[in-house]
């Protein structure tokens, strides 16, 4: 998983699928499995996933003002908080791959 990028993708975010972890998110493990699962499932890479660390300095350009609780994943469009059901992970994947502007 890539910790720190400097580019920004099409739409102007820091990636298309941002994973929000905390030092204190006991569940964040579990769905970084789930998201992974996810994306092997539609030949995506780890790489797509833009990890976070919201008790770090370098949030690498990506807002965190908006994260209220942990984990949670943004992809594309769509914000997953908590321990998100796998079939809305796959249905959010598919969305995000359907785009023209879908980075890996």
């Amino acid at each position: 998983m890539s910790e720190t990028q400097s580019t920004t993708t099409p739409c102007g975010k820091c990636g298309c699928i941002i994973m929000y972890k905390g030092e204190i998110c006991i569940f964040c493990d579990a769905v970084i499995e789930i998201l992974q699962e996810a994306l092997s499932s539609f030949g995506v890479p780890r790489s797509a996933i833009r990890s976070v660390d919201i008790d770090s300095e370098d949030t690498c350009g990506c807002s965190i003002d908006d994260i209220q609780m942990l984990p949670t994943i943004k992809i594309c469009d769509v914000k997953l908080t908590g321990i998100p059901d796998e079939q809305i992970v796959n249905d959010a994947v598919i969305r995000a791959i359907m785009k023209d502007c879908f980075c890996e």
